[in-house]
């Protein structure tokens, strides 16, 4: 329990950084906010939390904004814990879970890309407020989406 209430304050913190990170970015627009779901290790089902959160935030921006005009890039991450080549597979399997998770929801999928890139692009972001390796293999684990206007 004490694990799971860690995990989602966490959480909180880095999607508000992200946040904030992705509206201060002098390349980004004030429209392309730069989103993230997080896993536990080994996981790439969406969790209870991860579909909430798609649904008050993606879906839902996807909803104010119209879906014309819109690409959601989708990129699937891992921590470093486990060999290359599994690690690929399983950052594909995350970011498939999400892709088909808005496809259910009613997406095109001509506005959707996907990438995965196992442990290969660790996060930079000052976004691990922890020196612990702990937190910062879990600020690695996730998908991150990103939506563009065309």
């Amino acid at each position: 329990m004490v694990k799971s209430k860690i995990f989602k304050q966490l959480s909180i913190i880095l999607f508000s950084i992200n946040i904030a990170l992705s509206q201060t970015s002098p390349k980004a627009e004030p429209f392309a906010p730069i989103y993230s779901i997080y896993y536990e290790t080994d996981k790439w089902n969406l969790t209870t939390e991860n579909t909430e959160f798609l649904n008050s935030y993606v879906i839902q921006k996807i909803q104010s904004e119209g879906l014309e005009n819109i690409i959601i890039h989708l990129e699937g991450h891992t921590d470093d814990v486990g060999n290359s080549d599994y690690n690929i597979q399983l950052s594909q399997k995350r970011v498939q879970e999400v892709y088909n998770y808005l496809i259910s929801k009613g997406l095109n999928s001509n506005q959707l890309t996907i990438n995965y890139f196992g442990e290969s692009k660790p996060e930079t972001r000052k976004i691990a407020i922890s020196k612990k390796l702990n937190d910062i293999r879990y600020a690695n684990r996730r998908v991150i989406i990103k939506f563009e206007k065309t």
